[in-house]
């Protein structure tokens, strides 16, 4: 029953593309496969996009970790992901390599093969296309990965796209792991407060405080201070300067660890300096 659920024929590939899957961009966009689609082994990610609002639908760790390296990019656009690929192109380009194109196990159907992320950046003032298939470095090594990708190169390259393949090489660990702890707290349109715009000015008390606080103190002593100090609930302060890192009002250096036993002589908050007599 599983299988049937997860499989491919063509009835369902007409569905998926009435349902405009693979179609539109920005907050338009629908991925040709979501998590729902495919066998969840637990390592699927649903991440709500800083710089559209999306849900992106991320079916492994190394996708999860490598959209957050590109969510968190300042001259990044747009990202798509499972971006699908012509089938009737796909198909001639397998027919002229000699290779077979990938098939559903079960129908025997000829799969809508897809990219991964689809980046759109901006460069010099001009948007480029990014094409990225990602896999384990371990993959690589299999003839029959190869000959997929091969087909997926073939088809970028006519299509006048860069395209590369990325792993987990690729990917520095503690930088996404600091982006993960911001990233979630993009946004405060979903959460209840005390009076419209409450938690707005919190962020904009907060945003003015922290530089003129002793940079040998710790995000946490801190946020515990201005939660006491000004009748914050507990956590609201913590939870505030995690928004404010998010939307880049405040900045420190992604390249390290990032909790609240941070000092906070590595927090910058953009447009100001931090005050030389500190309370």
């Amino acid at each position: 029953m599983a299988r049937r659920r997860y499989a491919f024929d063509e009835d369902k590939i007409a569905l998926f593309h009435k349902e405009g899957r693979g179609m539109g961009r920005g907050a338009d966009y629908k991925p040709w496969l979501t998590v729902q689609d495919v066998p969840s082994s637990g390592r699927v990610h649903r991440l709500r996009c800083l710089k559209t609002g999306r849900q992106h639908h991320l079916l492994s760790d190394i996708e999860w970790r490598l959209f957050l390296l590109f969510d968190w990019a300042d001259d990044v656009e747009d990202i798509r992901e499972q971006f699908p690929l012509d089938r009737d192109t796909t198909k001639r380009i397998a027919n002229e390599t000699g290779v077979r194109h990938p098939t559903d196990p079960s129908t025997k159907t000829p799969v809508v093969m897809s990219t991964d992320l689809v980046i759109d950046v901006l460069r010099n003032g001009r948007l480029v296309t990014l094409a990225r298939a990602i896999k384990p470095s371990a993959e690589l090594a299999k003839p029959r990965i190869l000959e997929k990708l091969e087909i997926e190169r073939r088809y970028w390259v006519e299509q006048g796209i860069d395209w590369g393949v990325l792993t987990e090489k690729e990917i520095p660990i503690a930088m996404t792991t600091a982006i993960f702890w911001v990233h979630g707290y993009g946004y405060l349109d979903n959460l209840s407060q005390p009076h419209p715009g409450y938690y707005q000015e919190k962020a904009a008390l907060i945003r003015r405080e922290l530089p003129n606080w002793p940079g040998h103190l710790t995000l946490g002593q801190f946020c515990t201070e201005i939660d006491r100090d000004f009748g914050m609930e507990t956590g609201v302060t913590l939870f505030l300067v995690r928004h404010l890192l998010a939307i880049k009002s405040i900045r420190c250096d992604m390249n390290q660890p990032l909790d609240d036993t941070v000092l906070l002589h590595r927090f910058e908050v953009v447009g100001t300096k931090r005050a030389e007599t500190v309370r």
